[in-house]
């Protein structure tokens, strides 16, 4: 299930999703190649809203910020009460262009970059809620992916492992990682 994103070109999801953007609140997007939660994501609403939201659901009724989901499993969303009214009556596409997923092996952390086949976005099906935040003492649009099991429309390939640190928000973030066999050489940088 996704943890990290990465949304640097919404052009394409714009052009595909203009009949139904009434206010584009984003404007020109803020490239991120590497987005964790709790950080902003633009989000469609289903009110036609296109703006930065709070990755991380909070249901308007939350005590505080722990109770806190980035994921919605398709299969029990309806089932569980936490998404149950979002699902109902607060949805919303969150475009991105891939998001990032780590293998563990050996207690090493191996980060691959999982991106669509043939498009340059995915649009996610997501749910929001408005959650009044008291640190920020204003109200925030919080939001959650729907995540359902990967299928073969997707690819997947090895990145720098830079992208464990949330800071490290750079094109060099999605860039395939090229693996030398020992005694290989080459004349560029590796990085």
């Amino acid at each position: 299930m996704p943890g990290r994103l990465a949304i640097y070109d919404d052009r394409y999801f714009k052009e595909n999703a203009k009949k139904f953007i009434k206010v584009d609140l984003v404007k020109n997007l803020n490239p991120r190649y590497n987005i964790a939660p709790t950080m902003p994501i633009p989000a469609l609403l289903n009110s036609g809203e296109y703006l930065y939201t709070h990755f991380g659901y909070l249901p308007s009724w939350a005590k505080s910020k722990k109770s806190m989901n980035i994921n919605a499993r398709s299969e029990s969303i309806f089932e569980k009460i936490t998404f149950r009214d979002s699902f109902k009556f607060r949805r919303c596409l969150i475009p991105i262009n891939g998001f990032f997923e780590w293998e563990i092996e050996d207690k090493t952390k191996k980060p691959y970059f999982v991106k669509d086949i043939k498009n340059d976005y995915f649009a996610l099906a997501g749910i929001w809620d408005e959650y009044c935040d008291d640190e920020l003492k204003m109200n925030i649009i919080t939001t959650a992916l729907i995540t359902c099991n990967a299928n073969e429309k997707l690819d997947l390939y090895e990145v720098t492992s830079a992208v464990n640190k949330v800071s490290f928000n750079s094109p060099l973030c999605i860039k395939k990682k090229i693996n030398l066999e020992i005694g290989q050489q080459s004349l560029f940088e590796i990085e």
